[in-house]
C-alpha cells in the first residue's frame, strides 16, 4: 500500500521539489519543531526516524531522551544471511516507536572533525558553495573525499564575519555504511554526529542533499491518510447524495409539470373565450342595466322640483363621458334648484349653463341647468345553476302583476287631454267601481291649468307634477 501511495504522489513530490516547496516545508517544519518543548520534539523525532549507529557487524538503535541519545536496542548481523539480516534489522526498528524505515546514520564523535570557523558576511547568500571552496583550507580532507555540514552560530556585523560550526567526515566509509542500510531496507535521511543530533533543534546533516532518500511514509500515516480521504469522500457523498435525489425527483416531476402546464393553458384559453362570449352576450344588457331609465329620472324630477317651478324643456343627452340632463324653464326659487337636484341620488354635478333671467310670470326667473346622470350599478350576476331549465312537471314560477302607477307619478298626467287624465269607466276597475284617488293626490280634473300671463305672447308652461 505504501508503494502504491508513493507512486500516486510521486509526480506531486517531484513538482514540489522542482519548485522548492519541499525545502520550504522542511525548513518551516524544523522552525516549528524548534519552538516545541524538548520532550515533544523527542517524541516527534522518535516517531518518524530511527537513529542507528554501526560498530563492525553490530547495529545499535537509539532514541532521543532529555537532549541525548539513549540506546533502545542492538543486533549483530555478522552471522546471518541476507534474509535473516533484513528480518533482524526490521525487528531492531520495531523496537523503536519509529518503525517506518526512515533512519539516520549516527557517527561517533571521534570519526567526525567538528571545529569553529569564520567566513565573510558577504558569503552568506551562497554559504555552502563558499565553505566547499574553502574546505581544503579548513579541513585535512579534500572536498571530493569529504562530506560536510555547518551551522551558523554567530554573526558580527561590525567585523563583517560569520561564525560557523563545521563538521567534516570521510566520504568512503560513510558511503559503505549507507549502502548497507539501504540494502537492509532503510530510507536514509541523513548522517549526524552523536553529540549533536539529540541536542540541536536542527542537527548537522553531513549527507549531501542530492544523496538523501525520500522519507518513507509509515503505515499508520498511510492508514490515517486513507481514512481521512474516505471521510472526505463520505462527507462529499453525504452532501451530494441528497442533491442527487432532489434532482431525480425534479426530473421525475417534469412530465407531470408539462401536462399540468398544458392543461392550465387550455383552461386559461377556454376561460378567456368564455369571458369574451359572456362579455359579448351581456354587452347590450349591461348597457341597458347601467343606465338610469328616463321614466325614473322623470319621476325623481317631478317629486323633487318645487311647486313654483315649471319645466318648459327637458333633454337627456349622451356625450363621450356620461349622460346629461338639461332642464329649461321658470322657477320662483332658482337658488334651491341645485340643492334639490343633488338630493336625487341619481344626478350629480348640477349647475346652471347660462345666467338667470327674468321670467314671463311675475316673481319668476328663467333658468337653464344641467346635471350628469350617475350610472346605475349593475345587478349581481346570476349563477349558472339558475339558468338551467326547470325539470318537466315542475310548477312554473308565479309572476306577480305590476300595479298601475298612480296618476301623480305618470308624466303628463296633469296635461289636459292626456290619457292619464281621462276618467276610466266603472267597468274597467275590478268590481265595477272606479279606483279611488290616493290620499294626498290631486285629481287631474280638479287641478286648474295655469293662466296665461297678460300681454306676453308666450304660452304658459305646465307646472311640474308634485311628489
Amino acid at each position: 500500500m505504501a508503494a502504491d501511495a508513493d507512486s500516486v504522489f510521486a509526480p506531486l513530490r517531484a513538482a514540489a521539489e522542482r519548485a522548492g516547496l519541499a525545502d520550504f516545508l522542511r525548513w518551516w517544519r524544523n522552525e516549528l519543531a524548534a519552538t516545541l518543548p524538548a520532550g515533544w520534539r523527542e517524541r516527534l523525532a522518535s516517531r518518524d526516524t530511527a537513529w542507528l549507529c554501526a560498530e563492525g557487524d553490530e547495529w545499535r538503535a537509539f532514541r532521543p531522551v532529555a537532549g541525548r541519545l539513549a540506546q533502545a536496542g542492538r543486533v549483530n548481523l555478522g552471522s546471518l544471511d541476507s534474509t535473516g539480516r533484513r528480518a533482524a534489522f526490521r525487528r531492531l526498528l520495531a523496537e523503536e516507536p519509529g518503525a517506518s524505515g526512515n533512519a539516520w546514520l549516527v557517527l561517533p564523535r571521534e570519526s567526525v572533525l567538528v571545529r569553529e570557523v569564520h567566513m565573510p558576511l558577504a558569503a552568506e547568500e551562497s554559504l555552502r558553495d563558499a565553505v566547499g571552496f574553502e574546505l581544503d583550507r579548513l579541513a585535512p580532507l579534500p572536498a571530493e573525499q569529504a562530506w560536510f555540514d555547518f551551522r551558523v552560530t554567530g554573526r558580527d556585523a561590525g567585523a563583517q564575519r560569520l561564525t560557523l560550526l563545521l563538521a567534516v567526515t570521510a566520504r568512503a566509509p560513510v558511503e559503505a555504511r549507507l549502502a548497507e542500510l539501504r540494502e537492509l531496507g532503510a530510507a536514509v535521511l541523513g548522517v549526524g554526529v552523536m553529540d549533536d543530533v539529540a541536542g540541536a533543534a536542527a542537527p548537522l546533516n553531513l549527507l549531501p542533499p542530492e544523496k538523501r532518500d525520500r522519507p518513507a511514509t509509515p503505515t499508520a500515516a498511510i492508514a490515517a491518510r486513507v481514512l481521512a480521504a474516505v471521510a472526505v469522500i463520505l462527507a462529499l457523498v453525504a452532501l451530494v447524495y441528497p442533491l442527487w435525489l432532489k434532482r431525480e425527483a425534479v426530473i421525475a416531476l417534469h412530465p407531470r409539470l408539462d401536462r399540468a402546464k398544458a392543461g392550465a393553458q387550455v383552461a386559461e384559453r377556454l376561460a378567456k373565450e368564455i369571458e369574451k362570449l359572456a362579455s359579448e352576450h351581456n354587452f347590450v344588457l349591461a348597457k341597458k342595466q347601467g343606465q338610469q331609465p328616463v321614466v325614473v329620472l322623470l319621476e325623481d324630477l317631478s317629486r323633487l322640483l318645487p311647486d313654483t317651478t315649471w319645466v318648459q324643456q327637458l333633454d337627456v343627452k349622451t356625450n363621450q363621458k356620461a349622460r346629461e340632463v338639461q332642464i329649461a324653464g321658470e322657477s320662483g326659487s332658482s337658488s334651491q334648484l341645485i340643492e334639490v337636484l343633488e338630493q336625487s341620488g341619481k344626478l350629480v354635478n348640477a349647475g346652471f349653463k347660462s345666467p338667470l333671467t327674468k321670467g314671463v310670470t311675475p316673481n319668476t326667473e328663467r333658468f337653464l341647468l344641467s346635471a350628469e346622470v350617475k350610472p346605475r350599478p349593475l345587478p349581481e350576476p346570476m349563477p349558472e345553476s339558475a339558468l338551467v331549465a326547470p325539470p318537466k312537471g315542475a310548477a312554473a314560477p308565479v309572476v306577480q302583476p305590476v300595479p298601475p302607477l298612480p296618476p301623480s307619478v305618470i308624466p303628463g298626467a296633469d296635461a289636459p287631454g292626456s290619457p292619464a287624465a281621462v276618467p276610466q269607466p266603472a267597468s274597467a276597475a275590478p268590481g265595477g267601481t272606479a279606483p279611488p284617488t290616493p290620499a294626498g293626490a290631486v285629481s287631474p280634473a280638479a287641478k286648474p291649468a295655469p293662466s296665461k300671463p297678460a300681454n306676453s305672447g308666450v304660452p304658459a308652461a305646465a307646472p311640474a307634477p308634485k311628489g
